[in-house]
């Protein structure tokens, strides 16, 4: 299954099929090897498990403020924020657009650090998966997602032995969701539609 899911993608050879883009973060990190302190400058607006995550593998996050007009991290405050401990850059394309990864991927580039897209919110469809200037492209099909399978997430890794070393943690320590676990998600999702429909919501409404 991950093998058709990964061909449809293009990702063959850089995908990895994820739980979600939480647990791919936490693959990923567990799979670079960073040192406690190491520092992760991360887009001020995130999900906050990620920066979650990033304490629990002993890492520091500096949140960096973004322009309120293109949803970027501005390049000041990238340049503010970075130490001699900083290792990654991770931005968050917000609200399904896409944003301009050149002047992130040239700063991140020119001092050596990793940079990795959170692409939860915006999938685009499989022939745009990833941008070839980041290192990482997560990608989530969670339950609210506009293009959702209920829950999933595909990360394409540019670097095969940190790739190989993510296939490797996930297969030996991570759990596998049953398909009794799926299904009952699938159930309450069906339920939750069902009377969110205008004619039985009313119904409940006036109930």
């Amino acid at each position: 299954m991950e093998g058709e899911v990964l061909r449809l993608c293009s990702s063959e050879e850089e995908g990895l099929v994820c739980f979600s883009v939480r647990s791919g973060w936490d693959l990923w990190l567990g799979a670079q090897g960073l040192w406690a302190g190491d520092e992760v400058l991360a887009s001020a607006v995130t999900h906050p498990d990620m920066v979650r995550i990033i304490s629990e593998h002993g890492l520091r996050a500096v949140p960096v403020d973004i322009d309120p007009g293109m949803l970027t991290p501005r390049p000041c405050m990238l340049e503010a924020a970075f130490t001699p401990r900083t290792r990654v850059v991770l931005v968050a394309h917000l609200f399904g657009g896409r944003m301009d990864l050149g002047g992130v991927a040239k700063f991140a580039r020119e001092r050596g650090l990793l940079l990795v897209e959170d692409c939860a919110q915006a999938f685009k469809g499989l022939k745009r998966m990833g941008d070839p200037l980041a290192d990482v492209s997560m990608y989530s099909f969670g339950t609210l997602k506009t293009s959702t399978a209920l829950g999933g997430a595909i990360l394409r890794v540019r670097d095969r032995e940190v790739l190989d070393r993510m296939r490797w943690i996930q297969a030996s320590s991570y759990p596998s969701q049953g398909r009794g676990g799926y299904l009952k998600k699938l159930l309450k999702v069906i339920g939750l539609v069902a009377v969110s429909r205008p004619d039985l919501y009313g119904l409940l409404a006036r109930a």
